[in-house]
């Protein structure tokens, strides 16, 4: 997965067991094994015959999956309402403050996207439920690599995105597992709104 995350490979992108076995230095076994428990979680396709590729979704998918991680991430965040503790809080205040730094100081909408996932993750461990975290990524894996950046094009819509993520932050502090549930839609959302006005 982290060849994934850090995009070294991309959905469609050929997944070659001797390739991957002289990367991490072991035996087809354990690839074979790793790529199989992929396809499981929808990460990779395999097809007999021709080996395993990257799951590329379609753009109805892709949306499907953002809907679906929306309402998903609302649940983490109702419980990280619940759960968090004041380290959590502090997790989440700085990478809040990076985010603040990069609305207007000319950093691309792909790296202002990555930390407000940033924040999303820091917010899915305070809710101490990693399989639901998981979950979540699981489901959406790929979609953001369609849209997700065009939702923070503008000074405009990323000072939306920073209110949003302070309000999440405020309804954590004050125990509002509803406020904090919606935010958790909302973030979601808005940036898929306003991607899809770009690419409209």
């Amino acid at each position: 997965m982290r060849l994934l995350e850090s995009r070294v490979l991309l959905p469609g992108d050929r997944l070659r067991e001797q390739d991957l076995a002289d990367r991490f230095k072991v035996s087809r076994g354990p690839v074979r094994e790793a790529l199989r428990i992929l396809e499981a979680r929808s990460v990779v396709h395999i097809e007999p015959m021709k080996g395993a590729t990257i799951t590329r979704l379609s753009d109805d998918e892709a949306l499907d999956a953002v809907a679906a991680s929306a309402a998903l991430f609302g649940v983490a965040c109702r419980l990280a309402a619940i759960r968090c503790a004041e380290a959590d809080l502090a997790k989440i205040d700085e990478k809040i403050a990076k985010l603040e730094a990069m609305v207007n100081e000319g950093y691309s909408p792909r790296e202002f996207f990555l930390q407000t996932l940033r924040i999303g993750r820091a917010v899915g461990q305070a809710a101490r439920s990693p399989r639901l975290m998981r979950m979540v990524e699981d489901i959406r894996f790929g979609a953001p690599d369609y849209f997700g950046p065009l939702g923070f094009t503008s000074d405009k819509l990323r000072q939306e995105a920073l209110n949003s993520w302070k309000a999440m932050r405020t309804a954590l502090a004050e125990r509002d597992a509803a406020s904090a549930e919606a935010l958790g839609r909302k973030v979601h959302d808005d940036a898929l709104a306003a991607a899809l006005l770009v690419v409209a």
